[in-house]
């Protein structure tokens, strides 16, 4: 349902990679209208792209990504710390334990609410489930004060790290969120969510069926609570 990529992966998957790309373009450059990005013709690709990037991929069936985020290292470059460090008011949270969250996004496809809304649960249930395997205590992020909403229909615990402040595009915050099994199956409870996401040697959860795509679909019900 979910599959990890990392940057090192490009090479060997770039159909893969240039279909998220491809996706943010249409989401970040087109609809969003971030004046900063610098695209590389349709692909949205940026400095933090880089080897040491985490990509959480929600694919179905026909291998077409349905939604997607990337992870950055905050022992390195990465986007709060270089950009956004005014956003906090007492640093930047920063170690091998702390992955920063950016470009979380659902693929722009015709579907309805309850798909979307359910493939933002697979999204973020699949994040938690990737760093609790992987010894990641919290996640960072520098978001749109709408997402707050979002994060906290889900019953996370999320602490701003200072007061919103405006950019060109939006109102922005920073925020850090502990990784727990709480929130994890908070997540798949708020969002019906049926068990582990995550695809890994021990465990593969089933294929989305392609047609979650098609305008008027509903959620799975064999992959939903």
């Amino acid at each position: 349902m979910m599959d990890v990529y990392t940057g090192y992966d490009e090479p060997n998957c770039s159909s893969v990679f240039e279909q998220m790309y491809r996706q943010r373009y249409e989401i970040y450059v087109k609809r969003r209208k971030w004046s900063g990005l610098r695209p590389v013709g349709e692909l949205e690709k940026d400095q933090y792209d880089t080897p040491s990037a985490i990509y959480l991929l929600v694919q179905d069936d026909a291998e077409d990504i349905l939604a997607g985020l990337r992870l950055l290292p905050t022992t390195g470059p990465h986007i709060f710390g270089d950009l956004f460090p005014h956003l906090s008011a007492s640093g930047v949270p920063e170690g091998g334990a702390i992955l920063e969250l950016t470009r979380f996004y659902v693929a722009p496809f015709k579907s309805s609410k309850a798909v979307r809304d359910w493939l933002v649960g697979v999204l973020c249930a699949g994040m938690i489930e990737y760093c609790q395997a992987n010894g990641i205590h919290q996640i960072t992020s520098v978001i749109d004060t709408f997402l707050l909403k979002l994060m906290l229909s889900m019953e996370w615990r999320v602490r701003p790290l200072g007061l919103p402040q405006r950019y060109p595009e939006g109102e922005a915050i920073a925020v850090v969120v502990d990784m727990t099994q709480e929130i994890l199956l908070s997540t798949r409870r708020t969002k019906g969510v049926s068990g582990q996401v995550l695809r890994n040697w021990a465990t593969q959860p089933m294929r989305i069926p392609a047609t979650v795509r098609m305008e008027g679909a509903s959620v799975p019900q064999s992959l939903a609570l």
